[in-house]
């Protein structure tokens, strides 16, 4: 049994503050500040945890398409000089400061763990999703207690039911971490050896899914559950039939539990009963404003993004947010971002299958489901920011990091091998 080194427990450490930190530990202050001092403070234990490792800081190559939208600011921001302020300051400080955690991440995982200890860093990702679980079930059985505020600062209970956010305050935003988990399993339940362990987090991660009533949660692991099919198919896992079977015994289930037990989701009943009115609830006839706006004052200054983007305005959508904001170029960098994160995840799949034999079977495990996470974020960035908000920047950072090392395990070995 290999040693839990003292580098291995600062970057589960790190892991475990990227997940768990409380974030609104000062309830007087409003969200959106402590919300922005979360990053500083994670910069500042991965920069604690570096240094008391002395690990050498490497760039990987992924890490730098986060200056796609830093260029993509320069340029909106030269025609709005006039006007630069404090705010312009913070938004470019945002990507530079999620760069550094990139590479902070990938230093300490590529320092501190070999290929033979992959296992461990899938063990610590366990752990964090187990806890994610049982804080979402502290959630809903105890609602909005103080307790639990300081964590996320979402209403669990309001007029609709209930929405347990777990620890990245939105539910949809919970879903796309789930997202990651849900492909980690799927794999080891059917390639993997620890079968029962893997079916049950499959049913409980499916529960968090569907308590969530995330319409954008449902859609996107609907989308995903496609995706992962035609992915098992072009990678050769043999796994298809499987799937399906899996995917129709879980719409059998979902459907037995909202007709024969009564569930309470009002959230998703009341969008169903006013669409077919013709009519839209709260949240998605928001958006459908949000996209009006952000179209019409993108394209309007194409050049140097909306001036409305200095009143507060909001766009919960990655896509049109980076249009209103910073123009064409804008849209143009966020979309480059999420191209360049899928197609080299992609690669490193397709290197991991190739050279299991090599590389090992934790290895392949952890590589689609960090693609997964990138399909999972470009999907979800159609009804929100998972680049941007908060917690999921950082976990983004992460997943980011750990494509980039297992590519450099790919490269490490395959060259030694042909050596």
């Amino acid at each position: 049994m290999q040693r839990t080194s003292f580098p291995h427990i600062v970057t589960y450490a790190c892991i475990f503050v990227l997940f768990y930190w409380p974030i609104y530990f000062i309830p007087s202050v409003a969200p959106p500040v402590m919300q922005k001092s979360f990053f500083v403070v994670m910069l500042l234990v991965l920069t604690a945890s570096v240094l008391a490792t002395r690990t050498r800081l490497l760039i990987p190559a992924l890490s730098y398409v986060y200056f796609f939208p830093i260029l993509a600011m320069f340029v909106a921001f030269f025609f709005q000089w006039q006007k630069f302020s404090a705010f312009h300051a913070g938004v470019l400080v945002k990507p530079f400061m999620l760069f550094l955690c990139t590479l902070a991440f990938f230093s300490l995982l590529k320092a501190h763990f070999k290929l033979v200890e992959l296992p461990k860093l899938g063990n610590i990702l366990f752990i964090m999703l187990l806890l994610q679980l049982v804080l979402i079930a502290l959630q809903i059985i105890l609602g909005d207690i103080p307790a639990l505020k300081i964590i996320s600062f979402k209403k669990v209970y309001d007029g609709f039911g209930f929405r347990a956010p777990g620890s990245f305050d939105w539910v949809y935003i919970t879903c796309y971490v789930l997202s990651f988990y849900l492909a980690y399993f799927i794999v080891e339940l059917f390639l993997g050896t620890r079968k029962a362990i893997a079916l049950l987090m499959i049913i409980m991660i499916f529960i968090a899914i569907f308590l969530s009533q995330s319409k954008t949660g449902y859609l996107a692991t609907a989308l995903l559950a496609l995706y992962f099919s035609l992915l098992s198919i072009t990678l050769n896992l043999g796994i298809a039939k499987k799937l399906l079977l899996l995917k129709l015994c879980f719409i059998s289930v979902a459907t037995f539990a909202i007709i024969q037990l009564n569930l309470n989701l009002d959230y998703i009943a009341n969008f169903i009963e006013l669409m077919s009115q013709g009519q839209l609830d709260g949240s998605t006839s928001t958006r459908k404003l949000q996209t009006i706006i952000a179209i019409e004052q993108g394209l309007t200054y194409w050049y140097s993004g909306s001036p409305l983007a200095l009143n507060g305005v909001i766009i919960e959508n990655t896509y049109l947010d980076y249009l209103f904001r910073y123009g064409l170029l804008g849209f143009i960098s966020i979309v480059l971002l999420f191209m360049t994160c899928y197609f080299y995840s992609l690669k490193v799949c397709f290197t991991s299958r190739k050279n299991i034999s090599i590389l090992g079977f934790k290895h392949l495990q952890l590589s689609i489901a960090a693609h997964i996470a990138i399909t999972s974020a470009i999907l979800y960035g159609f009804t929100g920011t998972p680049l941007d908000a908060s917690r999921s920047a950082i976990w983004s950072a992460f997943i980011l990091a750990l494509i980039a090392y297992l590519d450099h395990i790919n490269k490490t070995h395959l060259s030694a091998r042909a050596n």
